[in-house]
């Protein structure tokens, strides 16, 4: 029998590039595959004073994995997130873990993303491009932004949530300096203000798209998400994980 040489190489580089397709395939599936977070009910309304002392925080499920954005690496410090819902408001809590606490700025709608912030971005209608980013940073600044596309925003001074309430506590000090035990932060937001939700309050299984990233400067730079966007940008909306809103309650 007579072989075809050139035949028999073509057939077997179309073996070997379906192959390593696959495993690209696989691999670019897992890079790809979303988290997911079970939104509870709050069977009262939270009182949002930085504490975190209210039971339902500590019967909610919790996000407790938060990795380097850029990479998925581990990140070097722990934080900690939980969120809740009622008729009225969204409710979003973090403690951050952090030996070395600081911040400077202190007025309202500053880029606080250039020091150390803890940041929600909340996308109600996946179907739609808008989001809203909320940052708080350990002084309890807030910087709330309304964004009609991917880093298309609304003048920062120009949307402020009215009845937005937020508040923070630390175990330390907020100098830039060692020896502190980090610090915890609540937030509020109106579901008012959730203009393109589908339902208001939610609806058991209604599915929203959502983010959240912790910001740390000292002692030295990092930024971590509970979903990575494996770039050198928090605003990619295509990699946000998804919320699936619960009728459990919490009491």
């Amino acid at each position: 029998m007579r072989v075809n040489v050139k035949t028999c190489t073509s057939m077997l580089t179309a073996v070997a590039l379906l192959l390593v397709g696959g495993c690209m395939s696989a691999v670019f599936g897992q890079e790809r595959r979303l988290p997911t977070y079970e939104v509870w009910r709050a069977s009262k309304p939270i009182n949002v004073d930085g504490r975190l002392d209210e039971i339902s925080w500590t019967k909610a499920p919790a996000i407790r994995t938060f990795l380097l954005n850029r990479d998925g690496a581990p990140a070097p410090f722990n934080t900690t997130a939980i969120v809740l819902y009622d008729d009225k408001f969204i409710y979003f809590s973090f403690r951050s873990e952090d030996e070395n606490i600081w911040a400077t700025m202190r007025e309202r709608d500053q880029f606080l993303w250039e020091e150390e912030v803890v940041e929600v971005f909340l996308q109600a209608d996946p179907s739609l491009r808008n989001y809203i980013e909320l940052e708080v940073n350990p002084l309890g600044t807030m910087l709330d932004i309304y964004l009609l596309d991917r880093r298309k925003n609304l003048p920062y001074r120009s949307w402020n949530s009215a009845n937005l309430r937020w508040a923070v506590r630390v175990e330390g000090t907020v100098d830039g300096l060692g020896g502190d035990r980090g610090w915890t932060c609540e937030i509020a937001l109106p579901l008012e203000d959730v203009a393109t939700a589908p339902n208001r309050p939610p609806r058991p299984g209604d599915r929203w798209r959502m983010n959240l990233f912790r910001v740390e400067s000292r002692p030295r730079s990092a930024g971590a998400a509970w979903s990575p966007t494996m770039q050198n940008d928090f605003h990619v909306p295509s990699m946000f994980g998804e919320i699936i809103f619960s009728d459990k309650r919490v009491p």
